[in-house]
Parts: structure tokens; sequence; C-alpha cells
């Protein structure tokens, strides 16, 4: 099972959402094969050096814990955090995709 989300805008002040993306992230999102983020997921990235900012660095967690737990997570940019890099990509261990991508999946 593959699973797409886009544009959750993540940030401090969208906090019911923020909680219902961790909850689906520990949650469902762990019975599938892979998620793919695409675009937009915080409302705002001005480099990855804003990961240590404590709400970034918790999303940040809860997606490494994920993936450590299984989920293949692949993100591609959004206009809203097109400066996500590498560094956020290693810390969250997820993979970046580019724009555009093309996604082949068997028959």
């Amino acid at each position: 099972m593959l699973l797409f989300i886009s544009d959750l805008h993540l940030s401090p002040r969208s906090p019911g959402a923020t909680r219902l993306f961790l909850e689906f992230l520990a949650g469902r999102a762990r019975q599938a094969d892979a998620l793919y983020i695409l675009g937009d997921f915080f409302d705002a990235w001005i480099g990855d050096d804003d990961g240590a900012e404590p709400f970034n660095a918790g999303i940040v967690a809860a997606l490494r814990a994920a993936g450590q737990a299984g989920l293949a997570i692949a993100l591609q940019h959004g206009n809203r955090d097109f400066l996500l890099g590498p560094d956020f990509a290693a810390a969250a261990g997820v993979k970046l995709l580019p724009d555009p991508y093309v996604l082949s999946t068997p028959e």
C-alpha cells in the first residue's frame, strides 16, 4: 500500500493538524509500504538549520521513528518548503524526490 499526502502546511500555529499528522504517522501510516509527502509539508522552511527549532525537531524525530519502524518516506518540495535539503533528509530519514518525479508501480 502506498500513501500520498500533500499541503499539510505544518506549523506551531496549526496544532490540530500537527497532532493528527503525528497520530497518523505513528499509527495507520506504518501499515503502508511507503509514504509520499508531495509538497508544502511545512508552512515555511527557511533552511536546514531550522531543523533544530523545537517544533521542527519534533516533526523530524517522528519521521525518523516511522522510518526506523519500516516505513519508507519520500518527500517532494513545495513552494513553501523548497529549502528542505540533504541535512533535513538525513536527520528525518527521508528521501528527497526531484521535481518532476515519475513513480512506476507494478500492475
